[in-house]
This record gives structure tokens, C-alpha cells and sequence, in this order.
């Protein structure tokens, strides 16, 4: 196996603080890795607000005078249904507080957060991304929640610092991790077991096609392997480099990384047990209910991070079960690592900071919040909440701890959040993985395009 015993004393760098004795613990980008990518369904924006009054959270320090939050997020149903249902309870206890709700899925939430702050109208509690985090702190937009913190209203004394760094510029905070989570590969264990298929946790990308092809021909169910930014980031790390190289500005990818991704993207699309292009065009824009795994189109997908579980087992009558992600059959790494699942800020253009930050503080720190979340965005970053929530887990819950667990044991630190350009250059990946996946273009025209085009983006991006 690729694990390396070494590096185990790594594998609380993120986690410390989290994770209890005996705790075991499961953070999403909207990205999936997948190379059928499920976006977030978009549903219509709800608001409510309630009357009944009761003490705030403990840590906090109640908002004088009434005030509207808007609070904006990207999600499935799921995560839309849990996340009002915990602000529900909030404005139950302070009456004094309503809400605006704005969710959208994960394409349509960043074009309108961009508009939004065009015109200076930004939500005052946004959901952030590690790969959107430096660019909104670079441009002023995200309120020092540190302030928060020091005034007694935001309680961050059960949060690990590895935690809190990772939403730190300076020392000072700017984004509250909502969870924590993992990226890997979630199966379809019927599917498996018929085909007499036994996945082990950790495995490279040839034992994958080989898992895709004997699932195939046992049930005629197709198979995916990683793709995007996903799936150049772990193949990259896999052997000692940084897809984004954010120190000097570049690419870290090596050329021979860039044409073994894309060769990679050849090989899956013209196997037999491929999943085809316009079912990955189409569940790209389906939602996670309707995902490829869901719709039972693939026996496996890589979803953003082991949050998604969930989500992807909810219209499911078969069981899901989560594993690592594949490894190049020459790495010389560990790979495998811990992350935020997303973060929460709130917005410099805020007029209602302190009322926002009370209810970061009730998402935080409430026992309430966590009984309606139900881990859905990832492992609670408070360790006193991850206590309280472990034993009420139902089994999806329990699956995502249990995978957090094992990732535990192996995680190396994460990568630098993405620097300015970076979403352009995802697209551009995207785009010539299409092209590639298409006949278009060739792994080897597609590499030649990539570094020095993705290298531009970034320059000007910083220019």
C-alpha cells in the first residue's frame, strides 16, 4: 500500500483539537474531482423568522436592537433544508433577528456573490471556499472576525488553531471553517459485491480501471475516475508537487504531471466501462440527487469531499460506502489530506456584524444548531460539539466519521488556498478536459496548452 507509516504524526495537523479520544470525525467544495461532476440543485430563495424568545447560545454575547442577516450559501436540498431549519431555531430564541435566505448551486452562487459585490450589496454572512478566500480578504470584502472574537460574541475556545489558520490572514480571522471533510471515492457497495469486486481503502489508478471494467462487465453499470482540478491537485501531490504553486505564481505541476492527467482523461473516456460524455454533461447541471451515482449511471464517483455522502445516499436505496483517492502507480508521497469543507465570513459592507456574528456563534457552538445540521457540511470544528454529536449519528453520519478517521491516520498538511486567477484556470482545465474527452484535441496538444496559457492567467492575475 501507499500509506507511509512516517507520516502518521501528520495526520493531526488539521484535526488536532477536533477529534476526542474515541471521536471519530468527516469539509465540499462545490468542485467535484469527478470526471461526472455533480453540480449543487439550485432552489428558490426562502426567508423565515419566528418569535419566541429564549436565551442566545452559550459564548455569546446577544445583538442589541433588531436587525434582517442575509446569509447566503450554494447547496443541495439537504444542505437547504438543514441550514434553515437551524436558522429557524435561531430566530426562535432571538425574535429580535429575522433572516434573508440566498442559495443557489455552486456556479450561479460565485457569478452572483460577484455581482453582488460589484454594486456593493453583498449578503452580510456569506459561505466561502478555500479557493475563493484569499481573493475576497485581498479586495476588502471579508470582515476581521477576530474583533468578533475579542468582543466576547464569536467563541472560538473549542476550535483547534490548525482550524482557525486555515480561515487566517495575518493572525487575524476572516472565515470560520464550517466542517471538516475529505476528498475520495464513494461506491456503490451493491454493485461492488456483484461483481465480486472488493475495494480496498487505499489504491492506485490502475487498480480503479480494473475495479471500473470488472463492475462493467458483472453489471453492465459504468465507472468514473478523477477529474479537473480534483484530479490533477491529488496526482500532483501524489508525487511531491503543488498544482497551484502560490509562492511564485505558477503552475507547480510538472509538464510530465500535466500529460499523465490528461493521457489519464484519454484512457478513462475510450474504455468500455467509461462513463460517456453527455451523461457527464448532464449530471454536471443535474444536482446531486441526480447524480451519476445516485441515478445508479456509475458505480463510484468523487464528489468535492466526504460531506457529499449524504446527499448522494438520500434517494438511494443502496448503500454508499466512502475510500480514498486513487494514487498514481510511481508516487512517492502521501497525499491524502484534511480540509475545511467551506467556510463562513461576514462581509465588510455588513451593517449588522455583531448581530452576524452571534448567529456564526449559534452554528458554532450550539447544541440545537448541531441537532438540525446533522453534520451535513462536514465534521463540527468545535470539538465540544463533535462530542455531543457523535452518538446521535445515523449511519451516513457515522460512515463520513469513520472515513474522516481513516484519513486521520494518514493526512499530510493542505495546500495554500488558490491564488487570484485560479478560477480561470480551473475553467481552462475544464475546457481542454472536455476537449480531450471530445477526440478535439490530444493529451499531448492539451498539455502543450495548458501550463503556458494557465501560466498568463496567473501572471496577469497578480499584475
Amino acid at each position: 500500500m501507499l500509506i507511509n507509516p512516517t507520516l502518521k504524526k501528520a495526520a493531526t495537523v488539521l484535526l488536532a483539537g477536533v477529534l476526542a479520544a474515541g471521536m471519530f470525525a468527516g469539509c465540499g467544495s462545490g468542485n467535484s474531482g469527478s470526471t461526472a461532476s455533480p453540480a449543487a440543485s439550485s432552489t428558490a430563495a426562502s426567508s423565515a423568522a419566528s418569535t419566541a424568545s429564549q436565551a442566545p447560545a452559550a459564548g455569546s454575547e446577544a445583538p442589541a436592537g433588531e436587525a434582517t442577516i442575509r446569509i447566503a450559501w450554494w447547496g443541495n436540498q439537504l444542505r437547504n433544508d438543514t441550514t434553515t431549519a437551524m436558522l429557524n431555531a435561531y430566530v426562535a430564541e432571538n425574535p429580535h433577528i429575522k433572516y434573508e435566505a440566498e442559495f443557489t448551486d455552486w456556479s450561479g452562487y460565485w457569478d452572483k456573490l460577484a455581482t453582488q459585490a460589484a454594486s456593493n450589496n453583498l449578503p452580510d454572512i456569506i459561505q466561502q471556499d478555500y479557493a475563493y478566500i484569499a481573493q475576497y480578504h485581498s479586495k476588502g470584502q471579508l470582515a476581521n472576525l477576530t474583533e468578533q472574537v475579542d468582543a466576547g460574541r464569536l467563541d472560538i475556545s473549542d476550535v483547534s488553531e490548525s482550524i482557525l489558520s486555515l480561515g487566517s490572514f495575518d493572525g487575524q480571522l476572516y472565515a470560520l471553517c464550517a466542517g471538516v471533510n475529505a476528498v475520495g471515492m464513494l461506491y456503490n457497495t451493491r454493485l461492488a459485491a456483484e461483481a465480486g469486486v472488493d475495494v480496498p481503502l487505499r489504491f492506485t489508478y490502475q487498480e480503479l480501471m480494473d475495479m471500473n471494467a470488472k463492475v462493467f462487465a458483472a453489471t453492465g453499470v459504468r465507472g468514473e475516475t478523477p477529474g479537473g482540478n480534483g484530479g490533477i491537485t491529488m496526482m500532483s501531490r501524489d508525487v511531491g508537487e503543488v498544482f497551484f504553486d502560490v509562492a511564485n505564481g505558477k503552475i507547480g505541476s510538472s509538464e510530465a504531471t500535466v500529460l499523465r492527467y490528461f493521457q489519464q482523461v484519454k484512457s478513462t473516456i475510450t474504455s468500455d466501462w467509461s462513463v460517456t460524455v453527455d451523461v457527464m454533461q448532464e449530471s454536471s447541471t443535474a444536482g446531486v440527487e441526480n447524480s451519476t451515482l445516485s441515478t445508479v449511471k456509475s458505480w463510484n464517483t468523487f464528489p468535492g469531499g466526504s460531506n457529499m455522502m449524504a446527499a448522494h445516499q438520500a434517494p438511494m436505496d443502496d448503500e454508499l460506502a466512502m475510500v480514498m483517492y486513487p494514487a498514481v502507480d510511481d508516487a512517492t508521497k502521501e497525499s491524502m489530506y484534511l480540509r475545511p469543507a467551506m467556510f463562513f465570513s461576514i462581509t465588510e459592507s455588513s451593517t449588522n456584524k455583531e448581530a452576524a456574528a452571534d448567529i456564526l456563534n449559534y452554528y458554532t457552538n450550539s447544541e440545537a444548531a448541531q441537532d438540525l445540521l446533522r453534520a451535513e457540511r462536514g465534521v463540527p470544528v468545535s470539538s465540544k460539539m463533535a462530542d455531543y454529536l457523535s452518538p446521535q449519528l445515523e449511519p451516513v453520519q457515522q460512515k463520513i466519521f469513520a472515513y474522516i478517521a481513516e484519513v486521520t491516520e494518514v493526512a499530510v498538511p493542505f495546500d495554500p488556498p488558490q491564488p487570484a486567477g485560479a478560477n480561470e484556470v480551473n475553467k481552462l482545465l475544464d475546457d481542454l478536459t472536455d476537449l480531450v474527452r471530445y477526440g478535439e484535441l490530444s493529451p499531448e496538444d492539451a498539455a502543450a496548452r495548458f501550463l503556458p496559457e494557465a501560466n498568463d492567467i496567473l501572471a496577469k492575475a497578480t499584475a
